[in-house]
């Protein structure tokens, strides 16, 4: 609770999900990543989120912008770009947000919205913290839309 809302005033505010399971219920728009202005406990902005991994279970981490990265395969003719998000540990005091098995994990907010998909990252080193990627998650939804017009990735339980 203390990470998730660092802020006294943003907790008193929350009601714990019954069963202790965050229900992911809408997704966070292409233009709110780069402008997270959520302030964690050291009063820097950005955007924390939770995920329930299959390897490292619940992990709480700070998550940045978009970043694109752009390939191109000379020898085979392929120019492709990838958009993924940045997410980084909670502090330098807590572990990786998440391991080899955790791939495909949704991610979320303290807003219960889906956030990204995790689809790899690069373990920690000693110039520079453990970083996972994920996919933003809008993009997922609008790529399995355009295959499958009437999908709904994410219902909604009575």
């Amino acid at each position: 609770m203390m990470k998730m809302y660092p802020d006294t005033e943003s907790r008193a505010k929350f009601e714990y999900p019954l069963g202790g399971l965050m229900q992911l219920r809408d997704i966070v728009k292409e233009g709110e990543l780069p402008r997270s202005t959520m302030p964690d406990a050291n009063g820097e902005d950005c955007l924390i989120v939770v995920k329930n991994g299959a390897t490292t279970g619940v992990t709480i981490g700070r998550a940045s912008g978009v970043e694109s990265f752009v390939r191109d395969y000379k020898e085979s003719g392929i120019h492709s770009t990838s958009m993924e998000i940045a997410i980084y540990p909670y502090s330098y005091k807590d572990g990786a947000f998440s391991a080899p098995g955790d791939s495909g994990s949704a991610i979320g907010d303290v807003n219960s919205r889906i956030v990204g998909m995790i689809t790899g990252g690069a373990g920690k080193t000693d110039s520079s913290l453990d970083v996972t990627y994920a996919s933003p998650y809008y993009f997922v939804d609008e790529c399995i839309k355009k295959a499958f017009p009437n999908s709904y990735l994410f219902p909604i339980l009575a």
